[in-house]
């Protein structure tokens, strides 16, 4: 990464209006991405919940470190298989370090599209269980070419437990295809 990307990851949080969860921020930058933006994220891989980067959660790491991000930890009450509580981590940005945010790391929108702060708000408003489905299917079709029957077997065997999250997640990347957003 170049210098400085890491405040790029902050712009998207901003742009948000923050974000909750750290799954949720992967997919969200997938997407955004997969749309064109400028974005300096080059390393996703498919992990356990759909499309990672080390490089996003080493950049949410430094930014919270440095004291650009606010990084709040909520116990959710539930248990994961090894009995362990499941913990969710919510982002938002310094209040005082958003205008500057904005002045010097505006991340255009591809031509023709929405700007950011539009398609993120509107991406944060979808349940984590929908952007892990959508960005695994659509890394599923771009990076590994599945397609058809291959790309809904390959699905069902990595997000079959999220079964409930399939028909809203084809309704939103149908959504962003309509409107030409995905690249």
């Amino acid at each position: 990464m170049r210098d400085l990307d890491e405040m790029k990851l902050a712009r998207v949080v901003d742009a948000a209006g923050g974000i909750d969860g750290r799954v949720k921020m992967q997919k969200i930058v997938y997407l955004l991405k997969a749309m064109g933006f400028d974005l300096p994220f080059d390393d996703f891989a498919i992990r356990q919940q759909g499309p990672y980067s080390r490089a996003v959660a080493c950049s949410a790491d430094l930014l919270t470190g440095g004291g650009f991000l606010i990084e709040t930890r909520k116990e959710l009450g539930e248990q994961d298989a090894g009995g362990r509580p499941i913990v969710q981590y919510s982002y938002e940005v310094r209040e005082t370090f958003s205008q500057f945010l904005r002045e010097h790391f505006e991340i255009e929108a591809p031509k023709g599209q929405p700007a950011l702060d539009e398609i993120a708000k509107e991406l944060m408003s979808k349940d984590r269980k929908t952007l892990e489905v959508a960005a695994t299917k659509l890394y599923l079709q771009r990076e590994e070419n599945l397609s058809g029957p291959e790309l809904s077997g390959e699905l069902m065997k990595i997000k079959g437990h999220l079964r409930e999250a399939f028909e809203p997640a084809d309704t939103l990347l149908g959504d962003l295809q309509k409107r030409r957003l995905l690249k």
